[in-house]
């Protein structure tokens, strides 16, 4: 929801809720502009400290939880993105084997790399930008760098919704048939018309922006994009499930399970 324009496919509360029930974070970037996870952990740390200012109870809400997972146990200071780079790592990628960007990553951090799924392209890259910038292992300069978590300074309280993966799958389905309906194919084509988004963007690579950029490219028909933007989808779900199930000190609520969170936030608010 950071990005301008990209209000269908990333299921973007409407004009109307947005106004009624104000959020943060939204509309902050263009699609031509890279919104990394640092810039998401300086901005958070921000709009907390303007919300408390304001006697306010910051709110955060989402799925990215690679996000949520910086914000909480820090961030270590990291050289920028260098895009020339990352796109000569893509061609590279491109021109060899499969798991070559990894196996090269084990070359030259292989204690890093052991610890990397070989299809986790974003945190292979991002290391091998680093080392390539620093000359230095990736996983030396995490040790060097200092982290600044989110519990040295507040009380942090966390909900993982889930449910029953058959209710999921329905709803996933649900909302691909009303970002269809509601102009999912005008927006991905304004959006190549009105910006310059390279080919290494995270929204190329999103969930729903890749299958509908693929199938305005005449790459495959409208049910082939619904199969794999489908398929897409669930497999994020899932991914975010693991990461939930994997976390620490949270209450897991039911997706209709309303009043447990009620009860949970009023009693954090009762502490203030």
């Amino acid at each position: 929801m950071v990005y301008r324009d990209c209000d269908v496919g990333s299921a973007k509360p409407s004009k109307d809720i947005l106004k009624k029930f104000p959020h943060e974070m939204v509309d902050v970037a263009n699609p031509d502009k890279v919104f990394t996870a640092a810039d998401f952990y300086n901005l958070s740390h921000k709009i907390i400290e303007k919300s408390h200012l304001d006697n306010k109870l910051p709110l955060f809400v989402g799925g990215s939880m690679m996000y949520f997972k910086t914000l909480l146990d820090g961030i270590n200071v990291l050289p920028e993105r260098d895009n020339n780079y990352r796109r000569y790592l893509e061609n590279l990628k491109e021109d060899n084997k499969p798991y070559f960007l990894f196996n090269l990553l084990n070359e030259r951090d292989p204690k890093y790399a052991k610890n990397l799924n070989k299809n986790d392209e974003v945190r292979i890259i991002r290391a091998l930008e680093v080392i390539n910038k620093t000359g230095r292992p990736f996983s030396k300069v995490l040790e060097e760098t200092v982290k600044n978590p989110l519990s040295n300074k507040y009380n942090v309280h966390q909900f993982g919704i889930m449910d029953e993966r058959k209710i999921i799958h329905q709803r996933i389905k649900e909302r691909l048939e009303r970002i269809l309906s509601d102009g999912l194919e005008e927006e991905a084509t304004t959006l190549l018309e009105k910006y310059n988004i390279p080919n290494n963007h995270p929204i190329r690579k999103s969930v729903n922006y890749k299958q509908i950029f693929n199938y305005i490219n005449g790459e495959y028909n409208i049910d082939t994009f619904s199969q794999k933007a489908l398929f897409a989808t669930r497999q994020l779900a899932k991914r975010q499930i693991t990461w939930i199930r994997s976390w620490e000190n949270y209450l897991k609520i039911g997706i209709n399970e309303i009043k447990p969170l009620e009860d949970s936030v009023k009693k954090i608010i009762s502490l203030l």
